[in-house]
């Protein structure tokens, strides 16, 4: 009897690319083989005490562990010097990291484009110094390093069974459509106004070095910009051919304005948007984790209807995205040669189409399927990790086009199936923590998720759950052995055994226990 052929799986390929995104999407997946990459490059003040990694911000990734110290040390044996103004050391330290930061992604990282591309901003992974003086340097060293510093705690908590836990970075949504709106000359301005609006004092003190090192930071992605159009002006200069031309000559355009300037057209938005989303990974040193978009087909939405009425075709809307997606990717390249081309799902750029608007209206718009024909095309690709937000009046034509693509390209876009849901519960959630005044009724429809899904408010919010990532198996421990270890824990550094302490309540030996009930009861205890 015929039991029928084996069903055929086939992994999904992209379609309708350009000759320009084949060739960006083809080299990005060439990894470790590229002549070009963005992995980390590493920068010094120079100083014998220098510091460069924050291992603070890997402490939730186990595997770390035992790279903690290499990894500090190699940073530092890489890195490359910065020249110091004459006064940096007696600046406060908040200014200090400001400077440097903002000098080496502009004076110091190199500025590059690959062909064909309709975005600046290529270079961004980098570890910088923490600006330390000697004193500063030494106190964190014991706070990290000492007997019982921060490495200590985190190893006893990972070693006992408890989990692990660290102040990673990332897990938020920067106020983008804000931003676009006012770009950095208006926030230097407001930043400036709030300066001087402190007492002579104040400015003399913490407040004041707060604001003069976000006032430096402002100004960097404007100086950025203006290196980026230089090199297209460079490169037009050089170019037969009078498409490309074109092109490199708009792009010149677009990065004299913004993101200094508020975006006006589609392609200086999306460039805006880039450049100030990769700033932020810069900023913290770190590729991600969680860096998210939030919903980016409302707030591009009205420099897409601009453009479209001034001519712009939606082809080329989607040649601008494309290679918007390309540049996401590249977050991967910081650890590149570590594993299977550094290239893991583990950065989480996240963006988000649909939903509901402030007056439960759908927001879905022809963006939104713009956004999803590109999600289609390039597939399957890690960055950005698209969500599509659904709720009960969702039009046909969204589900239809969704369903299609999630039957052939294994899960993208995410589905938020429960819209009205989720802003329900971000309600309760700002109810209980006594934060109404930041989430509620008319700024909730903002809402999108970050890194592992969690919903996040947008430019006020930091959902960063992967902080604590606690073992609840290990109360059920406690509660059998009435607070204590099972076994004893022996290191396997040092060859020393720590035997079973009371570490947790006594709630009393389980032998004893006659009931379920005693039994959840010390559990919910420990």
């Amino acid at each position: 009897m015929s039991t029928g052929s084996a069903p055929e799986h086939a992994i999904k390929e992209p379609k309708g690319l350009s000759k320009r995104i084949q060739w960006l999407r083809d080299y990005y997946f060439q990894g470790t083989e590229r002549a070009w990459n963005n992995e980390y490059t590493s920068w010094t003040t120079g100083t014998p005490w220098d510091i460069i990694y924050n291992e603070m911000t890997f402490y939730i990734v186990p595997e770390t562990y035992t790279l903690l110290t290499t990894l500090g040390a190699s940073y530092l044996q890489a890195a490359r010097p910065v020249a110091l103004p004459e006064d940096f050391w007696q600046w406060p330290r908040v200014q200090r990291r400001a400077w440097f930061v903002r000098e080496v992604i502009v004076n110091y990282v190199p500025q590059e484009m690959l062909p064909g591309d309709l975005l600046a901003g290529a270079r961004f992974n980098i570890q910088t110094s923490l600006c330390f003086t000697k004193e500063e340097s030494s106190e964190w060293l014991r706070m990290i390093r000492g007997k019982d510093g921060a490495r200590s705690k985190m190893k006893w908590f990972h070693d006992h069974g408890y989990g692990n836990a660290g102040a990673t970075s990332g897990h938020l949504i920067p106020g983008h459509e804000r931003l676009l709106k006012i770009g950095w000359k208006g926030v230097y301005a407001e930043l400036l106004s709030f300066y001087n609006a402190l007492s002579a004092q104040d400015r003399k003190g913490a407040k004041g070095a707060q604001l003069k090192a976000m006032m430096t930071a402002s100004t960097m992605a404007r100086d950025l910009a203006l290196k980026y159009k230089d090199l297209c002006l460079e490169l037009a200069a050089k170019e037969n051919d009078p498409t490309r031309k074109n092109e490199l000559t708009g792009m010149a355009q677009n990065l004299s304005k913004v993101p200094w300037e508020p975006a006006t057209t589609f392609w200086e938005a999306v460039q805006a948007l880039w450049l100030n989303h990769m700033l932020v990974m810069t900023d913290e040193n770190y590729p991600g984790p969680g860096v998210s978009f939030g919903r980016i087909d409302q707030y591009l939405w009205p420099y897409y209807q601009r453009s479209t009425i001034e001519g712009m075709t939606r082809d080329f809307a989607k040649e601008i995205l494309k290679c918007f997606w390309v540049h996401a990717n590249t977050a991967y390249d910081a650890m590149i040669r570590n594993g299977n081309q550094g290239i893991t799902a583990g950065f989480g750029q996240l963006i988000t189409l649909s939903g509901l608007g402030p007056d439960g209206k759908d927001m879905t718009n022809d963006l939104t399927y713009v956004i999803l024909d590109v999600i289609d095309e390039m597939s399957p690709i890690l960055e950005p990790k698209p969500n599509v937000r659904l709720h009960r009046n969702s039009p046909e034509d969204l589900l239809d086009k969704i369903v299609d693509m999630i039957e052939t390209s294994q899960g993208a876009p995410f589905l938020l199936n429960f819209d009205e849901r989720s802003m329900a519960g971000m309600i309760l959630e700002a109810k209980k923590a006594n934060l109404t005044h930041l989430i509620n009724k008319d700024n909730v429809h903002d809402y999108a998720p970050v890194g592992c899904l969690e919903n996040t408010m947008v430019g006020n919010d930091r959902s960063g759950t992967v902080d604590n990532n606690l073992n609840l198996l290990k109360a059920v421990e406690l509660a059998l052995t009435g607070g204590k270890d099972l076994l004893p824990y022996t290191d396997p550094m040092t060859g020393k055994t720590r035997y079973p302490q009371q570490d947790g309540p006594p709630t009393g030996d389980a032998t004893s226990f006659k009931t379920w009930e005693e039994f959840w009861e010390s559990y919910v205890t420990q």
